[in-house]
């Protein structure tokens, strides 16, 4: 089995030649969701994020987030983007995550700080 390297620069062309025609409804996506245990859901968007925003997924819980950034991190304004579900009873509240926009500090100083600027996050969240 293959897997595809980032790095190599043709990872987006395969990735598009592998899912040529493949078309799957919102009950099928769901369907996978509930692989892991019945009666589980998926929520997904996209969020503009200064800094660090919290985003209601319409799920009554969460259980886990994935997040990816929108448009190529470049690092000045965008150089990583994190998500969490936290304890899903105040911080955040139940059915909700927290998205965080990261930028690097400076040119030479790679330490990342809140992103200044608002930036889309895409994310997927699943839950009940």
């Amino acid at each position: 089995m293959g897997y595809l390297d980032p790095a190599a620069g043709a990872a987006r062309e395969e990735m598009n030649a592998l899912l040529a025609g493949v078309n799957r409804s919102a009950a099928e996506v769901n369907l996978l969701a509930q692989g892991v245990a019945a009666g589980y859901k998926l929520a997904r968007g996209v969020a503009a994020i200064t800094g660090t925003g919290t985003v209601v997924t319409g799920l009554a819980t969460v259980v886990a987030v994935i997040a990816t950034p929108q448009d190529d991190p470049n690092g000045l304004a965008l150089a990583a983007v994190s998500a969490t579900i936290g304890n899903q009873s105040g911080a955040p509240a139940a059915g909700s995550v927290i998205l965080k926009a990261w930028k690097v500090t400076a040119v030479g100083d790679a330490t990342l700080i809140a992103a200044t600027a608002a930036k889309n996050i895409n994310w997927v969240a699943i839950g009940t």
